[in-house]
C-alpha cells in the first residue's frame, strides 16, 4: 500500500487512499481493497461494441436494459425507469470500471423515475445524476435528502421503508433490505439503519422488485414475496471474495437466488457484476458463470435472465390492445 500512495502522491486517489489506509490500517480488509484498486487504475476500459441509439421504445410490455453494475433501464408501457446512474469511469475515484457503461445517457430524451437505492459512491453519483435529462422524480431512501446536492428533478421523495408513491398509475414503494449506509467512512455509526432500500415498481399491471445492495435476509424478501406479485427481480450477485466480509451487506449468487424464491418472481435479471473492480473474486465473470450454473441445476434457468453490458432485453410483451386505426 505504501509504495502505491507514494506513486500517486498528489492526486485526488492518493488522498483518499492515506485516510483509509490512516484509519483502518494498511493490512485490513478495506485497506487491500484500496490497494488493489491503485493497482489496477491505469488499465483500460472495455468498450461496448453496440448501444442502442434509442433505448426508449414506442410499445414495450416490461422491457430492462443493463447499462452495467447496478444501472438498469427499465420501461413499463410507456414510462421510463432508471436505477442507481452511474456513467462515470470510477466510482468516487478509487473503484475502476472494468468495462464502458452499455447505455449513453445523452440519449435518453426522458427518465420518468431515477431511483437511488443506497448513499455509496457506485450507486449515488452525482456527476452520473448531472447527465441525465432534467424533470422527474427521484426517489431516495430515508437519511438520504441531506446529501443531495441541488438537482434538476421535478421532485426529490425521501422515502421511509414501506412509504408509497403513486402518481398518475405508478406506485414505487420503499422497502427493507440488508444493507449498511454512510458515504464518507466516519458517518457509517449513525447511518447504519438508514439511508438504503430496495424500491417495488407497479404500473399497469407489472410489478419490478430492484434490490439494490443487499445481504441476505430471511424474513425481508419473504415479506415483500407475501406483499407484491412480482414478475421481475433485479438482484445483485457479486462481489462474492472475501465471503466473510461481504456476507451481511452483499448475497452470493446461491442467496441471489433464494431472494428470487422468496419474492417468487416470474423472472430474474443479475445485477452489480462484472463492472467495476470490487472484492477479490478471481474474474470478472465468476459470480455470473457461478449464478448460471445454479440456476442449470435447479432448473429455472429460462427464467435467469442473463444480459451483457448494454444488451436491451423484453421481459413480457404489452397487453395494451391498440384500435386498427390507431
Amino acid at each position: 500500500m505504501a509504495s502505491i500512495l507514494i506513486g500517486m502522491r498528489g492526486g485526488p486517489q492518493f488522498w483518499a487512499a492515506l485516510v483509509m489506509a490512516t484509519v483502518v490500517g494498511c493490512n485490513s480488509v478495506p485497506a487491500r481493497f484500496m490497494g488493489k484498486a491503485m493497482e489496477r487504475i491505469g488499465d483500460p476500459v472495455i468498450p461496448v461494441a453496440q448501444k442502442e441509439k434509442d433505448p426508449v421504445v414506442d410499445r414495450t410490455g416490461l422491457s430492462v436494459l443493463w447499462a452495467g453494475h447496478a444501472t438498469v433501464l427499465i420501461q413499463i408501457e410507456d414510462k421510463v425507469f432508471l436505477t442507481d446512474p452511474l456513467f462515470t469511469t470510477t466510482a468516487g475515484m478509487l473503484s475502476k470500471r472494468y468495462i464502458e457503461p452499455g447505455l449513453d445517457p445523452a440519449s435518453l430524451a426522458r427518465v420518468d423515475y431515477t431511483l437511488i437505492s443506497h448513499l455509496h459512491f457506485d450507486h449515488f453519483s452525482f456527476g452520473s445524476l448531472d447527465m441525465l435529462p432534467a424533470a422527474g422524480t427521484l426517489p431516495i431512501p430515508l437519511g438520504v435528502l441531506a446529501y443531495t446536492p441541488v438537482l434538476a428533478f421535478r421532485e426529490i421523495r425521501e422515502m421511509d421503508p414501506w412509504e408509497s408513491l403513486e402518481e398518475d398509475g405508478v406506485r414505487i414503494t420503499a422497502v427493507p433490505v440488508q444493507h449498511f449506509s454512510g458515504r464518507y467512512g466516519i458517518d457509517i455509526p449513525w447511518m447504519r439503519d438508514r439511508g438504503y432500500t430496495g424500491y417495488v415498481i407497479e404500473y399497469r399491471g407489472r410489478t419490478v422488485f430492484i434490490a439494490g445492495d443487499t445481504g441476505y435476509h430471511p424474513e425481508f424478501f419473504k415479506d415483500i414475496g407475501r406483499r407484491f406479485s412480482v414478475d421481475l427481480a433485479l438482484l445483485p450477485i457479486a462481489p462474492i471474495e472475501p465471503r466473510d466480509f461481504m456476507r451481511f451487506a452483499h448475497v452470493e449468487p446461491a442467496e441471489a437466488l433464494q431472494i428470487f424464491d422468496d419474492v417468487r418472481a416470474k423472472f430474474m435479471v443479475p445485477m452489480h457484476h462484472r463492472t467495476l473492480l470490487q472484492g477479490f473474486d478471481p474474474t470478472e465473470t465468476f459470480a455470473v458463470e457461478q449464478l448460471e450454473a445454479l440456476a442449470e441445476q435447479q432448473g429455472i434457468r429460462e427464467r435467469v435472465i442473463v444480459l451483457e453490458v448494454g444488451e436491451r432485453r423484453e421481459i413480457l410483451k404489452s397487453t395494451i390492445v391498440i384500435p386498427p386505426d390507431g
